[in-house]
């Protein structure tokens, strides 16, 4: 461990030693060196990057392009105290622990801690939400609890993927990759107006395609393949120039081997040593689809007033079988399906009272989510040997209705200070369907439809219906320095709905839980120094939770539900630097540590640190632009590390994530006019391998790991028409 931190004040250093360059080689700095300005919407209405007081990690096109991020995991995992992976054995889930809180369930009795959005439309499901960008206009990274503004399941933070809107012009483009592990990616947009000025049409399409890294030597091949496809259009009429509508739709499908575990706990084998080498039996799948539409109105009622209607409905559906154990006769293969149909209204008010003084944002919401899950559990080594099928399957019916209304208020007393107040109150109620059957063949139909009968629940006494009422508030205050330099202090709360831990065997084991709440107290400093040629943002953040919701395995095949009292605090940083008109640097550290406030003593799975909570990271790169006589060469390259930690709620030891450092680079020429662009890119360059996802069964016979993805390369092709 001591070695350890050497090597994060090392790279820490390292950091700080170039910001303290900048001085020197802008001593003649002019504002055309400037950085741009970052617009976002993390406040649910237009403001600057640096006049917003919550920590946000904004990429726009460009950004997400030279970081080679080609799907949210991606993205993600450019955000100071941000663990972002693949869910176990699940290419189209995203695990996201911000700060570390999170959620590991996709199943349709638990809620995410962090909120996703698509065009500000939530997504309740995190089963299907890695989406692949393309098109993007912006991606935003609100930390911390964002209920006041964003609503319930938002204690960690949000992440708002902005798609671009129908242009007024033509265009057109298509971008075309091919890769290692014969991975190749086809994309393609089209902006047109149907009526000039007044009804414009946008269309995006993607296909991935490519094997896997992992190699079965049980099943002869490679596995961890990926097929995906995607569209999305999107209709923009311009009614006048304070009316507009925008009417959206997309649909996207993905089926692939899943993700393959690696056990090393040598309770049943010898464990190997190479970790992209597995010996499971069971050819596993996991498909996924998503479809939705969406309404947005937006009327500009006066130079000080806008409204926004957003109409949407989603259907996300999810359905994996997976060898949790890497055996050539599984101990323990697992079947699920969620399918989730949900339906959100909001109207929103944003603007300025009192001659500009009071900046305000409120408005009403309301969601109605039905969902429906099975899953099987097959235990296919005591089948063998008893010589009959051991397989349990449970139906799940999930319906759930929010009803919400929030406003938020910053109020400038003078030209320097101003005070931010909110608030939001939530409705929430919930009801539960359980079917319990035993026997039958192992698979994803379970005798049939289900007879929704809680007969049983009600016996034993487990609430079928759960309601909750909350109210959380948003205080601070914000201290204008200079035009360039922001200071503000924070005081937030956040909640994230209740319901049941119902990955279990049997109804008696079914668990409700209560609510998990947070109070947040941050301290945060935006700053654009040197003629604006230096953004460097900082916060300081301090959590207390209520019940913070874990989930963990026991010493039988069951996930346990957790909720605990815990206390979170740390430190980031994170700068971008324009050295000069060819040279951009970006960097961040990020210190925070977190413990338990009382463990449950029955919950002895629980271990003692928090689970993905690397105690320090940090990142550091730079690109470099060479120009020539029609266009010019661009090199960026980038290191990132974070500290070994946890991967599971027990602390195994064998789970631990290893010291994760990566090297990723792209080397590309665009021509002057942007028309056309190649770039050859390597991610995790130094080939590390390092540990995402763990299941700890070592009562049951196993303990596998999920490995990060090895070295990979990629050849990509951009053509667009303007």
């Amino acid at each position: 461990m001591k070695s350890h931190r050497s090597l994060c004040k090392q790279f820490m250093g390292l950091i700080l030693m170039g910001l303290m360059a900048v001085p020197l080689l802008a001593q003649d700095a002019r504002d055309s060196l400037a950085l741009e300005e970052i617009v976002i919407t993390a406040a649910r209405r237009e403001t600057v990057l640096q006049d917003t007081p919550i920590a946000v990690s904004a990429f726009d096109e460009n950004e997400i392009r030279r970081r080679q991020s080609f799907n949210v995991v991606d993205v993600a995992n450019n955000v100071p105290n941000l663990v972002a992976n693949n869910n176990i054995g699940q290419s189209t889930a995203t695990t996201v622990f911000l700060r570390g809180v999170g959620t590991t369930e996709s199943i349709v009795t638990v809620d995410t801690a962090m909120g996703f959005y698509l065009d500000d439309i939530y997504m309740a499901r995190q089963g299907v939400n890695n989406f692949s960008l393309y098109d993007i206009e912006r991606v935003e990274v609100l930390r911390g609890p964002q209920g006041t503004l964003y609503g319930r399941n938002t204690n960690a933070g949000a992440i708002k993927v902005v798609t671009t809107k129908p242009q007024e012009d033509f265009s057109a483009g298509g971008q075309a990759s091919y890769g290692e592990y014969d991975r190749w990616n086809l994309k393609g947009s089209l902006n047109t107006p149907l009526v000039q000025d007044k009804l414009l049409l946008r269309l995006n399409a993607i296909v991935q395609q490519g094997d896997g890294y992992t190699n079965n030597t049980t099943l002869n091949r490679k596995v961890n393949d990926r097929d995906v496809w995607g569209l999305r259009g999107a209709l923009r009429y311009i009614a006048t120039p304070d009316l507009e509508f925008l009417l959206t739709a997309d649909h996207s499908e993905s089926e692939d081997a899943g993700l393959y575990a690696y056990d090393v706990s040598g309770l049943t084998r010898p464990p190997g040593g190479d970790i992209f080498t597995v010996i499971s039996g069971t050819d596993t799948t996991n498909t996924g689809e998503q479809e939705g539409g969406s309404l947005t109105v937006d009327w500009s009622i006066s130079d000080t007033m806008q409204f926004q209607s957003l109409t949407s409905f989603r259907n996300t559906f999810q359905q994996w079988n997976l060898d949790l154990t890497d055996q050539v006769v599984p101990i323990f293969t697992l079947y699920t399906i969620n399918d989730s149909d949900q339906v959100s209204q909001e109207f929103k008010l944003t603007g300025d009272l009192f001659e500009g003084r009071l900046h305000y944002v409120g408005g009403f919401f309301y969601f109605d989510e039905d969902s429906t899950s099975f899953i099987g559990d097959s235990f296919d080594q005591a089948s063998a040997f008893l010589g009959f099928n051991i397989f349990n399957g449970r139906d799940y019916k999930v319906d759930t209705e929010s009803l919400a209304v929030y406003a938020d208020f910053t109020f400038d007393l003078t030209d320097k200070l101003s005070l931010i107040f909110g608030g939001r109150y939530t409705e929430d109620d919930k009801s539960l369907n359980m079917v319990v059957t035993a026997g039958g063949t192992p698979g994803f139909e379970n005798n049939g439809a289900p007879n929704w009968d809680n007969s049983d629940l009600a016996a034993l006494g487990i609430p079928t219906e759960l309601e909750f009422d909350e109210f959380i508030p948003r205080l601070g205050v914000e201290y204008r320095f200079t035009d360039d330099i922001l200071g503000y202090l924070t005081y937030t709360e956040g909640y994230k709905s209740g319901g049941w831990g119902a990955r279990t065997s049997t109804a008696s084991e079914i668990t409700p839980f209560d609510p998990e709440f947070v109070n947040s107290f941050a301290l945060g400093l935006k700053t654009m120094l040197l003629n604006g040629q230096l953004r460097l943002n900082s916060e300081a953040f301090f959590y207390d939770y209520q019940n913070l919701f874990n989930t963990g395995t026991g010493a039988g095949p069951a996930f346990i539900v957790a909720t605990n009292d815990a206390e979170v605090y740390g430190l980031e940083v994170e700068a971008t630097a324009r050295i000069t008109d060819a040279f951009d640097v970006f960097g961040y550290v990020a210190f925070m540590d977190g413990e338990y406030q009382g463990v449950d003593p029955d919950a002895t799975f629980v271990g003692g640190d928090l689970q993905r909570l690397p105690e320090f990271s940090t990142k550091l790169g730079g690109t470099y632009t060479w120009e020539l006589p029609a266009g010019g060469i661009r090199l960026t390259a980038d290191y990132s590390f974070q500290e070994d930690h946890f991967t599971n709620l027990q602390n195994t030891e064998l789970a631990r994530s290893g010291d994760i450092s990566l090297v990723n680079a792209v080397l590309g020429y665009d021509t002057d006019d942007g028309r056309f662009g190649i770039a050859l890119s390597c991610r995790n360059c130094a080939d590390n391998e390092y540990v995402v996802q763990s299941l700890d069964f070592a009562g049951f016979g196993f303990i596998t790991l999920y490995p990060g993805e090895p070295r990979t390369w990629l050849v990509t092709v951009t053509a667009k028409t303007n």
